[in-house]
């Protein structure tokens, strides 16, 4: 009988937990709803999604890398091309090696910055109203406080 009893309690506060628990999203939309809490304004969250965000995007990383590379396969082409050109035409490849140098080293400093989640953004919030608008917020990375 006992068992069954601690089998029943321990059952209730799973379920009790489990229920409770908020998603990221639903943490964010209170904190905005706190917010506008004594504004007269009505926010609209049906079409709002929550993202996350980085100092830098993933995918902005992964194309710097890929173009960098590109630009090294250019790079070495062009100088095993300048030495069977003439002197005019040698220079006017050496300015084009050296602007493509110039773009490489920009992706270089991008390629050292490695993607960090920095926060979240819940964007696509519909202000209802003679007026109506958009707006998007930051929060911190544990969905704790709305920041600029």
């Amino acid at each position: 009988m006992r068992k069954i009893y601690y089998a029943f309690v321990l059952l209730s506060l799973v379920v009790i937990t489990s229920c409770g628990k908020k998603t990221d999203k639903d943490r964010a939309i209170a904190l905005v709803e706190a917010k506008y809490e004594n504004s007269n304004q009505k926010l609209d969250f049906d079409n709002s999604h929550l993202d996350s965000l980085y100092n830098i995007s993933p995918k902005a990383y992964t194309d710097s890398i890929k173009r960098g590379n590109e630009l090294d396969d250019t790079l070495a082409a062009l100088e095993s091309q300048i030495e069977h050109l003439s002197q005019a035409e040698s220079d006017s490849v050496g300015l084009i090696s050296a602007k493509l140098t110039k773009e490489r080293y920009r992706l270089l400093e991008i390629a050292k910055t490695k993607p960090a989640f920095i926060g979240w953004t819940l964007s696509g919030v519909a202000v209802e109203g003679a007026k109506p608008e958009v707006l998007s917020f930051k929060f911190d990375k544990n969905i704790t406080k709305i920041v600029p």
